[in-house]
């Protein structure tokens, strides 16, 4: 019974730090801007990074300025970049219409003071049971109440 009992109330405080840390997560990241940048080289993705340049294939041409072809040759390599833009500003309470609000005051309230908690420790108490009598020490004694 007990080790159920705290098994209960340590694994309710685990799940409860776990959503915090979860959410904490997912308002930091909804806030972060970043980049992902890609390199193509035929038509075939040969390297992705992200936040930092890709790393190139090799297979750049190089020009020559004393010779000069008629015929354009065009690059098989590609660079494509990728922006991520995350939130400028998270809402806030002003945001809020009045319906919203009303929920909210409501959601609590019942949650707060109509819904039953279970986080009260119930003392669990073993029945006392005396030790067994010997000898009777009032008669050995010879005290009586009057």
């Amino acid at each position: 019974m007990y080790i159920f009992l705290y098994f209960y109330i340590s694994m309710r405080k685990f799940l409860k730090h776990t959503c915090a840390l979860i959410l904490a997560f997912l308002v930091l990241c909804s806030t972060f801007s970043f980049t992902i940048n890609e390199h193509i080289c035929g038509g075939v993705k040969m390297s992705v990074a992200i936040g930092v340049d890709a790393d190139n294939c090799g297979m750049e041409m190089e020009t020559n300025i004393a010779v000069e072809t008629t015929m354009q040759q065009t690059p098989c390599c590609d660079d494509v970049t990728t922006l991520i833009q995350g939130q400028d500003e998270l809402p806030s309470q002003q945001d809020v219409d009045f319906t919203t609000h009303t929920f909210i005051k409501a959601f609590v309230y019942s949650y707060i003071f109509v819904l039953p908690t279970t986080d009260h420790e119930k003392a669990v108490y073993k029945p006392y049971v005396p030790p067994p009598l010997i000898k009777d020490i009032q008669l050995l004694d010879e005290t009586f109440l009057i």
